[in-house]
Formats: structure tokens, sequence, C-alpha cells
């Protein structure tokens, strides 16, 4: 054990908070114990410097992660395979006979109508694996009793668990993705709010400046309660389907995802100053920090936390590439997409000449986009490529 001796620094510290010195550099580099991560002689006892210092407490990290991206999980089934959804398109008033008879005429009933019906199949699934080898005997050496060891082979345990969390969230960023990149290939319902603002208001507003601007924080609020009222309504200005079929997106089915730059300046900027803030207010919605990467580093630059560079599944390759920054937003019908049958499972094998376990935790799950269903993109100016 490394002792330092603080009696010094703690005069200097005295001096700076009862304000009798000015404040100085302070060396830090004895205080705070950042570990190291192999022995060295610093673990060795002070009295005969023979004996190695005995592990008195061992701390395991254990904590489970619950997943940041939103939630757009599905029920999953046990038996066959595809997944079908069926829609039909609207029927056509006609006129009531009852009211324009005429004599020696006759009314028709055997008119055969049938009804227009679309089935779309989904048969597609994604699996993986983690790997982790656990051994008993080996291990035992390292911990002073069953508890020590229990804690450390649930850190194994949580730790695999936990990076499969991560992938399944970066899953389902890539399903929101892929609709979001849809809309903006196919330009269907793209909500070009910056635009808008800007025209409107007579300003050249930047998207780096935007989460700063209350007035553009108000005016994006504005735009998706705007846009939350409109979706309510049977329409097919909003979905994307060859067809003609309409649709329309109760409040409840309505899943709206902001980038959190946009969703905590409307919070900061407009609720906290706002006489009635339930007015300011959009109502339940997820966020994230960014639709597909931060970038390096902790500056979260706009550019990269607005931006999708993706080829979307289910297009034609030559408009399939999307690489557009300024995403602020979706709203989409909550069977517009998701994730379907996730089955997470763990098999064990014992390997009985090496004495080890090997556990293999299995994920077998699939994504689904629908286009015909409602769902717009708000976005901030054109975007840059």
């Amino acid at each position: 054990m490394e002792v330092s001796q603080i009696s010094e620094f703690l005069g200097t510290v005295y001096g700076e908070v009862t304000g009798k010195t000015d404040v100085v550099a302070e060396n830090l580099t004895n205080i705070v114990d950042v570990g190291e991560e192999l022995l060295s002689q610093n673990y060795r006892e002070k009295y005969v410097n023979a004996y190695i210092n005995r592990i008195g407490r061992m701390e395991f990290v254990d904590r489970p992660y619950q997943g940041a991206a939103p939630d757009i999980s599905r029920k999953a089934w046990e038996w066959g395979s595809i997944m079908s959804k069926s829609r039909t398109k609207d029927f056509t008033a006609v006129d009531n006979p009852a009211w324009s008879l005429v004599a020696g005429e006759t009314v028709d009933q055997f008119e055969y109508n049938p009804p227009e019906v679309q089935q779309t199949l989904y048969n597609d699934m994604i699996t993986w694996e983690i790997d982790v080898s656990f051994v008993n005997r080996q291990v035992k050496q390292s911990f002073a009793n069953p508890g020590e060891y229990d804690r450390f082979m649930s850190m194994l345990r949580t730790q695999s668990q936990n990076n499969n969390v991560q992938n399944l969230d970066e899953l389902t960023m890539r399903c929101i993705n892929n609709l979001i990149g849809h809309r903006i290939a196919r330009n269907v319902s793209i909500i070009d709010v910056g635009t808008l603002y800007n025209t409107i208001k007579g300003t050249n507003l930047t998207l780096e400046a935007a989460p700063y601007d209350k007035e553009f924080g108000r005016f994006l609020a504005y735009q998706i309660m705007l846009y939350k009222s409109r979706l309510r309504k049977k329409t097919a200005n909003f979905s994307d389907n060859a067809e003609g079929y309409t649709t329309f997106t109760p409040e409840d089915y309505q899943h709206t995802i902001l980038l959190d730059v946009f969703s905590e300046s409307m919070k900061v900027y407009l609720q906290s100053d706002t006489f009635n803030e339930d007015l300011v207010k959009i109502g339940k919605y997820d966020t994230v920090s960014c639709w597909q990467g931060t970038g390096q580093g902790t500056g979260y630059n706009m550019d990269d936390i607005s931006r999708i560079n993706v080829t979307v599944s289910g297009l034609p390759a030559a408009s399939a590439t999307v690489n557009r920054s300024g995403i602020l937003g979706i709203i989409a019908d909550r069977d517009a997409m998701g994730i379907i049958n996730e089955d997470r499972r763990v098999e064990v094998a014992y390997n009985r000449r090496g004495e080890y376990w090997n556990n293999f935790f299995k994920v077998d799950t699939r994504l689904f986009n629908d286009p015909a269903e409602n769902a717009l993109v708000f976005t901030f100016g054109n975007g840059q490529t």
C-alpha cells in the first residue's frame, strides 16, 4: 500500500476555503486513487515489505443496462414463421335506390362487390450470439468466500446481457432510421420546419443555432401538435403506397421520437417561462441523443447527431442511399415499424476435459417497416449531404 502524507496539502486547502489565500494550483496526483490494472510493488505491506496486502473488499461492476432506444417492440410468438399484415381499400358510397324507385324498373340486389384487400408478408430474421467461457476451480483461488465468487459470475452474466440489450438498442435505431430514410428517399411526408420557419419569419436561422432559439422551439412545438392532430384524420397524405390505401392514426397509436437537443430545448426555453405551460407541451414522446452516431468527443456536433447515412431496405438501388443531416424527429404509427418475435436464450455446454462451461447468449429477432402506415419526418432544411 502506498501511503501519502497530506498535512501540507490540507493546510493549502484550508487557506483556500477560508478565504485566507487565493485559489492556487493543486496537485491531486497522490490524493485521488484511480487504481492500477496490474500488481506492482505498491501492493506490499510496509512492515517487512514481503507480504502482499490482502484484498479487503471486492467490488464488481454488476449494473443491468435498461437500454436507451425508444421501445418499438411487439408481441412474440412461438409457432409459425411469417407475420401477415392485411389492409383493405376504402369502400365507395353509391346512391340509395330506395329513394329513386321508378315504376316498372327492377332494383338489382345481387351485384357482386368484392373488397380490395392487400396482404403483406414479413419473414426475415436476424440473429447473433455472445460466447463466454466460465471456469470454476481456477478462479476460486482469487476469492475469499462463495459470495465473492457468485458476485463475480453475476457480473459476467450481467455484462453479457447488457451487451445484448445494447445490440438491440442499436438495431432499434436502425429500424427507425430505415423508415426515416424511406420517407426522405421517396420525398413523402417530409415537414421542413427549418425552411418554413425562416420563410415565415424572414430569418436565416441555422441548424446549429436552432436548439438555442426559443421562438424556433415554440414553432417546432406548434408544428408537432398540428400534425399530431392531422394524423388522426383518415387520409392518404402521410402514407406511401401505390394502391392508394388510406389510414389514420389515433393519438394513442402515435409514436413521437425527437432529437433530445430539441425536446430539452422546448422544455427549458418554453415550459420554464410560459404561464400556461400545457399549451406548449407536445404530449408523450421518446428522445434520442442521435439517430445514427454522436461523432467523436463530447461535443455532439449537430451535423453528426442529426444525420443518417444509410442504404434503405426495400427501395431500388439507384434511390436507396440517404445521407442527410438536419433530422429533428419523427411521428409514426405504432404499426409502421417494430421489433417482433424477439427471442433471447442461453445455451450451456460443459467441457469435461477443460473443466469449463461455454455459455452462448443467443438472440433472434425481426425488424419491420410498413411504409403504407402513417409516418412523417421533421427536418431542418434539406440537410447536408
